[in-house]
């Protein structure tokens, strides 16, 4: 495996272990149906991470991809100061930087009840040896 595909899934893990230190469950991409049933009788407190696009950079060295970290959050009252502790949990993965975060209230459905759901956005620089263009 190339040192650039290694450092790549050193930081999802290192991602996926930072998320853990909440003590929620942590899912890639998407909730299977029998994890959701799941949330519903418990509440919504969980994380989904996913990677998107890449696109070049200035350098030619590098490429970069944005990471999205969802945090989904039922019956809690303080999400700013959880926001900023997950910002913080985040802030030492190598190579990895915040664009911004974004708050959202989701209904849930047939019923009266939300779900907040912080979106962080993540973008993540990926160094290409050897790379003069993509």
């Amino acid at each position: 495996m190339s040192k650039t595909i290694t450092v790549m899934n050193q930081q999802i893990e290192e991602l996926i272990n930072q998320l853990k230190t909440f003590n929620l469950p942590v899912f890639e991409d998407d909730l299977a149906e029998d994890e959701e049933k799941e949330f519903l009788e418990k509440g919504y407190n969980f994380f989904i991470y996913e990677t998107g696009d890449m696109f070049k950079n200035d350098d030619l060295k590098t490429i970069s991809q944005d990471i999205a970290v969802y945090y989904y959050s039922e019956n809690r009252d303080d999400l700013d100061e959880q926001t900023v502790k997950i910002i913080q949990a985040l802030s030492n993965i190598k190579l990895l930087s915040l664009v911004r975060t974004q708050k959202q209230r989701l209904k849930r459905k047939d019923t009266d009840s939300y779900v907040d759901r912080i979106v962080f956005i993540y973008n993540r620089k990926i160094v290409i040896p050897g790379c003069v263009a993509l």
